[in-house]
């Protein structure tokens, strides 16, 4: 059964991607995203992938912060650079907390046998 893996993953700020990339890479995610790779299998399988974000709102008028909690499962296999926009049109579908947003946090994780 194929689980969210703790050991291969990513994290990047949407709001920031644009400029600073990737926060954090682990595993088989960090090999995907390097084309000079001894082991091209990497770069080449696309994989299932459980995505989670975390956006936090903060008021204008009362400076109050609030987060809203997405999470879902990619249905077909991706490649590393088939995830982001997918990931982007996944937000942005849920825009009713766009404009006072202060960052968006989103974790992808490989799913795996076990979660290994």
């Amino acid at each position: 059964m194929l689980k969210p893996s703790k050991r291969h993953f990513l994290r990047y700020d949407a709001q920031t991607y644009e400029t600073n990339g990737f926060i954090e890479m682990s595993g088989i995610p960090k090999k995907m995203a390097h084309d000079n790779t001894k082991d091209q299998r990497y770069a080449s399988q696309p994989r299932f992938w459980q995505i989670t974000a975390t956006a936090k709102t903060q008021e204008p008028a009362t400076g109050e912060q609030q987060t809203k909690h997405f999470k879902f499962k990619a249905t077909e296999r991706l490649k590393l650079s088939e995830l982001v926009p997918l990931i982007n049109d996944f937000i942005h579908d849920g825009d009713d907390f766009l404009p006072g947003c202060v960052s968006v946090m989103v974790c992808a994780r490989v799913m795996t046998e076990g979660g290994l």
